[in-house]
């Protein structure tokens, strides 16, 4: 029978709410099953949160355990993008609160990051600021504050060079670290010990699943992950061989830039180690920076004081080279006694000036010269004639080898991030290499400026003390090294640093002993006798003045103590100390006191400025 125009209609009907429900089973289907893990996250993401727990950085410590870096907790204030309901308001709101202006805030929240973490944009606020922010927080939706562990320096900016510091994670790093975890607004080391031991002070971060209202304000938590604290590095020096050389250099500047001669004294190093380990005991620059500052924004006065002259941010120990001057007249020495150039009994005749170039010693100043004297005089007086005339005998190219092998013109070694500088030992190959198109003739007065540390040549101060520790060690150098274990957060040792031997220094017994006879007068009666007049441990050592194109000279001190068995090596430089005597050798007294645990509060000379007695007093000539 044909079928009437009703059942015509619903058949069609049929078809229709057929087809519609294969849609929207379809629809369900795609929803449930091929994008269901998705939509069930943002789902979540609505009412749960992961909020990260960041772990607190291992401890850095002292060899004998003395906390120099910890962490405390502090609040943080974070934003949840997808929570904010008008970004330009919250950002207007926000930025005066935080003492932060619109476009750094912006620029934060620009950074790459996954859904629903918070963007830190400030870390270390005052209470004020929670307060502040916790009477908006109705207006402040996705506005989160959380409490954070952060960096502690305990005694602000004591061994800050060599401690280093940490700050958010930058491009380029996260481009290095990509594969380790990191993620934008982390922390990382930035230099110093922070940098070089960072995969183990870092330690592992937690979290917290949390019930959120629409306020992102936690109401309940779900479950949490316990973080895991970063390892403890225990270093090679000595909180209180530390402390002393902090003291004493700043002590020292203060002084020198009173007198409108050494004015310009306003920067310097120091830095001591043990020659049988190579341990360094302490690590100084000045001027320094408070590395507690890295840890929140900062501020218009930070920024200047970091940008001044002379600058506080390189390590003056490490990444800067000096002309060494007469600190550098051991290698001559040295050289002149290998190479057969000298024996004890030559004599040499001092009248100011060298009669063969004209150059004048540094008593010429004082209108006089040393008179005839050995080698052990020269060495102890310091006087250029002896030195200009040992090295003419060596020759350059001999001077050039020596300096090499007792470390000089390549970089120690140290493990220190950013590591140090190669510092430049100038020889005929050298000039070839960089004068092309110029004068490429090595003449002789280059080698004699050389020979007095002097010229083109070019040290760090961690190099000058490698190279009095290889003395002191009759010939061994070792690797300098700041790290003496790695220590897990329960205390169990999970690495040890032992003392690596760089290499042993082809110089004999007999010439090392000449030059530490020469070394030990220094002190006891030549240009360091009145800044160690009185010191009651036998000391060798040797004060340098080293010219330099940008003011007056600087000031060098090296040397190790007791003599017969060296357990101290000590180089101070000032800048612009005008001389060794005066300048940096009273510095050095003050380190080893320190060391030996010894008392000045008796001692007569401890009136004047740095500690020692005025250079040119009772005791010995100044250089």
């Amino acid at each position: 029978m044909p079928e009437s125009p009703v059942q015509n209609r619903l058949k069609h009907l049929g078809l229709v709410a057929l087809v519609v429900l294969v849609i929207l089973a379809a629809r369900l289907w795609h929803l449930q099953i091929m994008r269901g893990e998705t939509y069930e996250a943002l789902s979540q993401g609505n009412r749960v949160r992961v909020i990260p727990v960041p772990a607190p950085r291992g401890k850095i410590l002292d060899r004998n355990g003395v906390p120099l870096a910890t962490s405390r907790m502090a609040f943080s204030v974070s934003i949840v993008p997808q929570d904010v309901t008008d970004m330009d308001n919250t950002i207007a709101r926000l930025a005066p609160v935080l003492g932060m202006s619109p476009e750094s805030i912006k620029e934060k929240l620009a950074a790459p990051r996954r859904p629903f973490d918070p963007v830190r944009l400030k870390t270390d606020v005052d209470p004020s600021v929670v307060t502040a922010i916790g009477e908006q927080r109705t207006d402040l939706p996705g506005v989160v504050i959380e409490e954070i562990p952060v960096r502690r320096y305990v005694y602000g900016d004591f061994a800050s060079h060599l401690i280093g510091f940490i700050r958010e994670i930058d491009s380029s790093e996260l481009k290095t670290y990509k594969d380790k975890g990191y993620r934008p607004g982390d922390l990382i080391g930035k230099v110093g010990i922070e940098r070089t031991f960072e995969e183990y002070l870092r330690g592992v971060d937690g979290g917290e699943q949390v019930e959120v209202n629409s306020l992102s304000q936690p109401i309940k938590v779900l479950g949490s992950l316990a973080p895991v604290p970063g390892d403890d590095v225990v270093l090679t020096i000595d909180q209180r061989v530390q402390a002393a050389a902090e003291r004493a250099l700043s002590e020292e500047l203060d002084e020198l830039s009173k007198s409108p001669k050494t004015s310009e004294a306003k920067a310097g190093a120091v830095v001591a180690m043990d020659p049988r380990t190579g341990e360094i005991l302490a690590m100084v620059s000045k001027p320094s920076f408070d590395p507690n500052m890295f840890v929140g924004e900062l501020s218009k006065e930070e920024l200047a004081f970091l940008s001044s002259t002379p600058s506080p941010q390189p390590n003056r120990v490490t990444s800067h080279t000096y002309p060494p001057g007469s600190a550098f007249k051991i290698i001559t020495a040295i050289a002149a006694l290998e190479r057969h150039k000298v024996t004890l009994d030559d004599t040499f005749v001092c009248t100011g000036r060298d009669p063969q170039s004209g150059k004048a010693c540094w008593t010429v100043e004082h209108g006089r010269g040393h008179g005839k004297e050995d080698l052990l005089a020269g060495i102890a007086n310091s006087c250029n004639i002896v030195f200009y005339e040992l090295g003419r005998r060596v020759g350059i190219d001999d001077l050039a080898m020596y300096a090499r092998m007792f470390g000089f013109g390549r970089p120690t070694g140290i493990d220190l991030f950013p590591g140090d500088a190669s510092g430049l030992v100038p020889d005929r190959a050298w000039k070839r290499m960089n004068f092309k198109g110029y004068d490429q003739m090595w003449y002789p007065t280059e080698t004699l400026d050389v020979a007095i540390g002097q010229g083109a040549l070019l040290v760090t101060p961690l190099q000058l003390a490698n190279a009095y520790a290889t003395v002191a060690a009759n010939g061994v150098m070792h690797v300098p090294m700041v790290a003496r274990a790695i220590l897990a957060p329960d205390g169990k040792v999970i690495r040890e640093f032992t003392p690596e031997v760089a290499s042993t220094v082809n110089v004999s017994q007999e010439s090392l002993d000449i030059l530490k006879q020469g070394l030990a007068k220094v002190v006891t009666e030549g240009t360091a006798a009145a800044a160690f007049k009185g010191f009651p441990i036998p000391t060798a050592g040797k004060t340098g003045t080293a010219q330099n194109p940008s003011g007056a000279s600087h000031g060098w001190f090296a040397g190790f103590a007791p003599i017969d068995n060296p357990e101290i090596v000590v180089v101070v430089l000032v800048e612009h100390g005008t001389g060794g005597s005066l300048a940096a050798a009273p510095v050095a007294r003050k380190v080893m006191e320190a060391y030996f645990g010894l008392d000045r509060s008796a001692d007569a000379t401890s009136s004047t400025p740095g500690g020692g007695a005025a250079a040119g007093e009772a005791g010995g000539p100044a250089e």
